[in-house]
């Protein structure tokens, strides 16, 4: 049913039921700044924030990022309900466990994660470290990379960061003005940035996003320039001891994966933690004809993206 919580409640039922900041109040008003419908479903079993996003010729589907939280399948009569709606063509739906539904052509969020827990003191978590990652940390403070938590006059650094990373590892960027409505509707409760420096040039910057007992490392990126002063290892450090400070039970450094993730992976492991498996992403059909033309669409541009 619609949703007649208030803020408060809202997000207290979704850290009740295990969510993350995906189906929180705040992300909804972040995602309305950008021009999408926000719908809130709730019962007594599930919470589901459910977001309107374009697709070609007017028509349009619904994503529940990381969502329903619950009972997912007392959700899909909400879900069906507002299906009749002519122009959209299907419902994305991201649960906590697996449901009969059909996957998803393309999972949108990661299906692992690596998360830090924080309730150790800073020594273990130290020393819970691979030997090379605590090296590269230890090697970033002698050189004297410097942390320091940003401002909103930092987001267009981060931003060439991310620019920077996006074209070196060939990987689609959101626009910057994505970035500067996350600040106005997340910043300070919800989003902090960092950027770490070597002699005021900026080596490394993240978006970090605060809700529930979770940090995530939301975006981030770095520079080609002085590779060999390991400033990575110092920014996630510092996010970490500031999250821990900050009373977060977990770090959540996003996906992890064996294909073409490899490096990344290396790293965020080397800090400690576990690995977190979602079951992915299922698609609950409204129009089948105009679900397989977007599936068709899809394989077009993957093909046309070969060549």
């Amino acid at each position: 049913m619609i949703s007649n919580l208030s803020k408060e409640n809202w997000d207290k039922k979704v850290v009740d039921l295990g969510g993350s900041i995906l189906q929180s109040w705040a992300w909804g008003e972040f995602n309305e700044s950008l021009g999408h419908k926000i719908h809130h479903f709730s019962d007594e079993n599930f919470i589901n924030l459910a977001i309107e996003t374009a697709l070609p010729f007017g028509k349009k589907y619904l994503y529940c990022p990381r969502g329903p939280l619950g009972a997912a399948s007392e959700a899909l009569p909400d879900l069906k309900k507002i299906g009749e709606d002519p122009n959209l063509v299907f419902a994305r739906l991201e649960p906590q466990h697996a449901m009969d539904l059909p996957r998803a052509v393309k999972d949108i969020q990661p299906p692992q994660n690596w998360v830090l827990g924080l309730e150790k003191t800073e020594e273990e978590l130290l020393i819970d470290m691979k030997p090379k990652t605590r090296y590269n940390l230890n090697l970033a403070q002698r050189k004297g990379v410097y942390v320091r938590e940003g401002t909103q006059e930092d987001l267009l650094t981060v931003w060439k960061l991310l620019l920077e990373t996006a074209s070196r590892a060939q990987f689609r960027l959101h626009p910057q003005d994505y970035y500067l409505k996350m600040w106005d509707t997340l910043h300070p409760q919800h989003m902090k940035i960092f950027i770490a420096e070597y002699q005021g040039q900026p080596l490394a910057g993240m978006i970090l996003t605060l809700f529930g007992d979770y940090a995530v490392y939301a975006h981030g990126g770095t520079s080609i320039q002085m590779k060999e002063a390991m400033a990575p290892y110092l920014l996630h450090w510092e996010a970490i001891k500031l999250s821990k400070k900050l009373g977060y039970k977990n770090y959540d450094f996003g996906g992890i994966g064996e294909k073409g993730w490899e490096g990344i992976t290396r790293f965020k492991k080397g800090f400690g933690g576990v690995e977190v498996v979602y079951p992915g992403a299922y698609d609950l059909v409204y129009s089948p004809i105009w679900y397989t033309m977007y599936k068709q669409g899809r394989t077009l541009r993957g093909i046309l993206k070969t060549k």
